[in-house]
């Protein structure tokens, strides 16, 4: 009977899928649990149960153990699929009795799912085993089990990329807890670039050079950031590497502007705006040959690419009708087409799945509107007091983060891409401006 009341109630596919938790499911002769929702609108969550993590190696002197479910949680939450059921206390580690006594209890306060982390801590590594199980059948199946090994001083990104591999096991995509934001912090004459988790924590720069840094954007492989800065005394761009001992790379340092720049979904490509001819242009940059080639050749100001998941088209802003406005292109600079009409639009973003285009549209203030890419069903994300500006994606498509200053001050905000659950990531004294949101870490 409760196993078929939760029919009625929940999707949730327990196992790895090839789409979302919410389209059209294999039938279960396939071998897969299926819960589908036949009451209403909207998918709901599923409930899942995170007791502490148990420790089975090393003393716990710094509470890893409580702090590693209460992340993995909050992870969790964010992703917009879960809801989490509070827990407190350990699942005694190799003893199949208390396990089942805890997950009986949790499927009876309403958890649909349980996770058992197990904890060991080895001097400089931290290894952690996430172990998921369907608390709704009788045996309480374990679903899936992995391993991780990490550096004892990066203890949060256990809880992440546990999180993510959680989020896999429903989705058959990993959620995106293990990735980080990059964004520009300071004052009018000195702005730097910090780096942080997707949630704000563990902020540390990027640059420390006194200068104007501005409009960081990740790399796919989240290797390295491109940036334009003032630190030669004019606006040119470069290439910085936070994870390597590597000097920073110039890219483009010619007269005139060198901004905007924005790398292909392989990585080998950079697009960007340069105005050395002149007028301001989009260009690609082969990161191999440094090799330069102009896209676009209009007397209007072309600006601000930002490439298709394909690769094959790059949406660009243009004044070429006269106000701002989002068209899309050929990565080769042809075929032409405008996208937005009726407005003042700018900082076009394509979604990691191809089907939207999120910008910033300027009326009485900012706000965020998403179109379909073909320019289709435009439709407002965020109002209110204040502007939103400069929307990047999360590698999941389910989350946007951007900027607002709402709160009096410049700070990064994240949303789902329907606009919901908008929220501070950045929260300290001073301006948190130009976002943009990383791959997963390898």
């Amino acid at each position: 009977m409760v196993r078929r009341l939760l029919i009625a109630l929940l999707i949730v596919i327990v196992a790895v899928g090839p789409g979302p938790w919410w389209t059209t499911p294999p039938s279960l002769g396939q071998g897969v649990d299926v819960y589908i929702n036949i009451t209403g609108g909207g998918a709901k969550k599923l409930n899942i149960a995170i007791p502490e993590f148990s420790v089975i190696a090393g003393p716990d002197t710094s509470g890893l153990a409580k702090m590693l479910a209460s992340v993995t949680g909050v992870d969790l939450t964010f992703s917009g699929l879960f809801s989490v059921v509070a827990a407190t206390g350990s699942i005694p580690p190799n003893n199949p009795e208390a396990l089942k006594k805890s997950w009986t209890d949790f499927a009876a306060a309403g958890a649909h799912a349980g996770v058992h982390g197990l904890l060991a801590l080895r001097g400089p590594r931290v290894e952690g085993e996430m172990r998921l199980y369907d608390l709704t059948t009788p045996e309480f199946r374990l679903i899936a089990s992995k391993k991780f090994d990490l550096a004892a001083d990066a203890p949060r990104r256990l809880a992440h990329k546990i999180a993510d591999e959680i989020v896999l096991q429903f989705t058959g995509e990993p959620g995106s807890a293990d990735t980080k934001l990059a964004y520009v912090t300071g004052s009018r004459g000195t702005k730097e670039i910090l780096i942080a988790d997707y949630d704000g924590f563990g902020a540390r720069p990027v640059t420390r050079n006194g200068s104007l840094n501005l409009m960081p954007v990740w790399s796919p492989d989240t290797r390295s950031l491109a940036f334009t800065s003032y630190k030669g005394g004019y606006p040119d761009l470069y290439r910085a590497f936070p994870f390597e001992r590597r000097p920073e790379q110039t890219l483009a340092a010619f007269n005139g502007i060198n901004s905007s720049p924005a790398f292909s979904p392989d990585g080998r490509t950079i697009v960007m705006t340069l105005s050395k001819d002149g007028n301001p242009e989009i260009y690609a940059l082969t990161l191999a040959t440094g090799a330069f080639r102009r896209l676009t050749r209009h007397p209007g100001i072309d600006t601000d690419p930002s490439w298709a998941p394909t690769g094959r088209d790059i949406a660009f802003v243009s004044d070429r009708l006269g106000t701002p406005h989002v068209f899309v292109m050929d990565a080769e600079g042809g075929n032409v087409r405008q996208v937005t009409f009726a407005g003042f639009h700018t900082q076009p973003r394509w979604s990691p799945k191809g089907d939207t285009i999120v910008y910033t549209m300027r009326q009485a203030t900012h706000d965020l509107w998403a179109i379909n890419a073909d320019g289709s069903n435009a439709r407002r994300l965020t109002g209110g007091a204040g502007d939103n500006q400069s929307p990047t994606w999360a590698p999941d498509g389910r989350h946007l983060a951007f900027q607002s200053n709402r709160l009096g001050s410049w700070q990064i905000f994240t949303m789902a891409t329907d606009g919901s659950d908008q929220a501070p990531v950045t929260r300290g004294p001073g301006d948190f401006t130009s976002p943009s949101w990383s791959s997963r870490l390898p």
